[in-house]
C-alpha cells in the first residue's frame, strides 16, 4: 500500500486548518480525506468548527447533509431495477400507471399559463432532467408561478413535488425535481420506501452505517451546520430541515 510522507500529511492538516482560520472570509469547518488507489486512507483530519459562529469543533465523525449528491445514490438505486427488468427506461406508459399524478402535469409557458404536455413522461427523462422539472430558486418562470402557492421544494410532502414542467417533456434539460419522481417510480414499483431500499441494497453491502434520509439522534448530534454567505461576505449558519427528500435528502 503506498504511503504519504510525514511532510505531505503535515501540509495537508496545515491547508485544512489555514482555511478555516479566518471564519468570516474562509470556511467554519472541513473534513478532508484522502483515499488511494487500493481503496485504503492514506489521510484524514478534521479541522475549524462544526457551523459558522459554533463552539463545537468538526470531527472525522460529523454528519452532513450531501443535498443533490442524493440524486446519484437514487439513480443507482433505481438503475439496479431496471438492470433486473423490473423498471423500463422508455416506457412513459409504466411510469405513469405507477405515478398517475404525471399523467395530469401541465407545462408553464412564458406568460404565466399552462398547456398540456404533448408526450408522456419516461424513467429516463426523470434521470437526465430532460421531463421538464425545475426548482424555483433556479428557475424565475417558476418561482413567479409556484410560490405564491406555496410550493417549497424543501418540505418532504408529495405536494410539493407536484408543480407544472418548465417545458416539454423531452425538449429540453432543466435541473430540478425529475429525481424525486424516479425515486416515487421505485418506491410504487417494489412497495418499500426509498430509504428501506437503499439501506438493504446499496448501504448494507458497501458497509455504510451511518447514512440515512432520516437520521437518528445520535446523527443529529454530530450533524455539521449549513452555512450561507450575504452580500457582505459574512457567514451565518443554518439548521437543514431537508430530511426524507428524494431528491437531496441523504446525510
Amino acid at each position: 500500500m503506498s504511503k504519504l510522507s510525514a511532510q505531505t500529511l503535515s501540509q495537508l492538516s496545515q491547508a485544512a486548518d489555514d482555511a478555516c482560520t479566518d471564519q468570516i472570509a474562509g470556511i467554519p469547518g472541513a473534513v478532508v480525506v484522502v483515499v488511494g488507489k487500493d481503496g485504503k486512507e492514506l489521510f484524514s483530519h478534521a479541522a475549524g468548527r462544526r457551523g459558522a459562529g459554533s463552539h463545537e469543533p468538526m470531527t472525522l465523525d460529523s454528519v452532513f447533509w450531501i443535498a443533490s449528491c442524493t440524486k446519484m445514490i437514487v439513480g443507482v438505486a433505481v438503475m439496479q431495477l431496471v438492470e433486473r427488468g423490473v423498471l423500463s427506461l422508455d416506457d412513459s406508459a409504466q411510469v405513469e400507471s405507477l405515478c398517475p399524478e404525471l399523467k395530469a402535469v401541465q407545462v408553464l409557458k412564458a406568460d404565466g399559463t399552462l398547456v398540456p404536455k404533448k408526450r408522456g413522461i419516461t424513467l429516463r427523462m426523470l434521470l437526465s432532467h430532460t421531463a421538464g422539472f425545475g426548482y424555483t430558486f433556479f428557475n424565475e418562470k417558476l418561482r413567479d408561478f409556484s410560490r405564491p402557492a406555496g410550493w417549497d421544494e424543501f418540505s418532504g410532502l408529495e405536494f410539493d413535488i407536484k408543480q407544472p414542467l418548465v417545458h416539454q417533456p423531452g425538449e429540453g434539460w432543466e435541473y430540478g425535481l425529475g429525481i424525486d419522481w424516479a425515486g416515487k417510480v421505485l418506491e410504487r414499483a417494489t412497495g418499500r420506501t426509498l430509504e428501506e431500499y437503499c439501506q438493504e441494497k446499496i448501504y448494507a453491502p458497501l458497509g455504510l452505517k451511518n447514512v440515512s434520509m432520516k437520521p437518528h439522534a445520535e446523527m443529529l448530534r454530530n450533524l455539521a451546520y449549513m452555512n450561507s454567505r450575504d452580500g457582505n461576505g459574512k457567514l451565518s449558519r443554518r439548521v437543514s430541515t431537508a430530511i426524507g427528500i428524494q431528491s437531496q435528502g441523504i446525510y
